[in-house]
């Protein structure tokens, strides 16, 4: 309850400092989000997964109080291609805009609110009724007139179906320019990297993790992938980097801390379809408080995760050479 009334203070009280606020999941539940939500005016939302009930009547209630509410919503999410049909359907009885994501990326896999064209919420988490029970997860709450702007008007070219190209050096959209971003920020680490990752496959982030943890940058990543025989992860720890499994919580954040100077928080996953095929939006924050909190959280969720060790399953086909020089010639 403690962290639900900071975060209502300082949002209604400190959003003209244009200083970033942040919502930790699943501590804060719901309440941050819809209270946000039931005093805006106009509401954009951009959202892969709508299933919880609580959040489709608010936007319901608002539109039925003659707010503004637009939503753009992923039709068919991975393995899951019917789970937005009853909230896509509730939504549009009520007479809300709903545009179904952009057939130009693999998925819309965007997490973002967008209120009265002057707050943003740039979140790791759907709007589903498991994001708020035994989920890790964050929403960075963003005021700055010039973030704010570019992620209005991709979202309105992603409504048009219209092509945009992003300028902003703080905000990191998939597919254009994530890629670039990340591995400079990865690249340009002193000291330590401190990830959560739902899910982690794209062979060039691999390197790179892999060849900054030899040249000494501690590199630690906590996930909730329950494999045994992992090639990647295999390869991540021979080379020095240091995996966790949560197991109090399911790691569902997309965040990287780097020297507790930078932090990297939204939609963005480290694979190649989040960061080449979908449209994915993440934030790099500066902002001191927020990175000591997010570090702070990692270091306790770290503490109560469990170290194990990975092999491959496929050692004795090909042996730890193959491997190696696999990810090698992909740096």
């Amino acid at each position: 309850m403690k962290k639900i009334f900071v975060f209502i203070f300082l949002f209604f009280f400190s959003a003209s400092l244009f200083a970033d606020q942040l919502i930790i999941e699943p501590d804060a539940g719901r309440a941050p989000l819809l209270s946000a939500l039931s005093n805006a005016h106009e509401i954009d939302l951009i959202t892969y997964g709508l299933t919880d009930e609580t959040f489709i009547n608010a936007l319901i209630h608002a539109k039925k109080s003659g707010k503004t509410v637009h939503v753009l919503i992923e039709r068919a999410p991975y393995k899951s291609e019917n789970e937005n049909i009853a909230a896509i359907n509730q939504l549009r009885a009520a007479n809300i805009d709903v545009t179904e994501g952009n057939p130009a990326f693999k998925f819309t896999h965007q997490k973002t609110f967008i209120f009265d064209n002057s707050r943003a919420f740039v979140m790791t988490f759907n709007l589903t009724h498991s994001t708020f029970q035994n989920e890790r997860n964050f929403a960075l709450l963003i005021t700055d007139p010039a973030e704010i702007n570019e992620i209005k008007n991709i979202f309105s070219a992603d409504v048009l179906r219209k092509s945009i190209t992003p300028s902003n050096p703080n905000l990191i959209w998939s597919p254009d320019n994530s890629r670039e971003k990340i591995l400079s920020a990865l690249k340009n680490a002193h000291s330590h990297i401190e990830i959560y990752a739902e899910n982690l496959n794209d062979y060039d982030i691999i390197g790179t993790l892999s060849a900054l943890a030899r040249q000494g940058i501690e590199v630690k990543i906590l996930h909730s992938e329950n494999q045994s025989y992992n090639k990647k992860f295999q390869y991540l720890q021979r080379a020095g980097v240091q995996l966790k499994q949560s197991k109090k919580l399911i790691i569902h954040a997309k965040v990287i801390l780097i020297d507790n100077q930078l932090a990297v928080i939204g939609s963005i996953n480290l694979t190649k379809n989040s960061l080449d095929h979908n449209r994915e939006l993440s934030v790099i924050t500066h902002e001191r408080e927020i990175i000591g909190i997010l570090s702070r959280e990692f270091n306790q969720d770290w503490e109560n995760a469990t170290s194990r060790q990975y092999h491959s399953q496929y050692r004795n086909h090909y042996g730890h050479r193959h491997i190696h020089h696999y990810f090698y010639f992909r740096l």
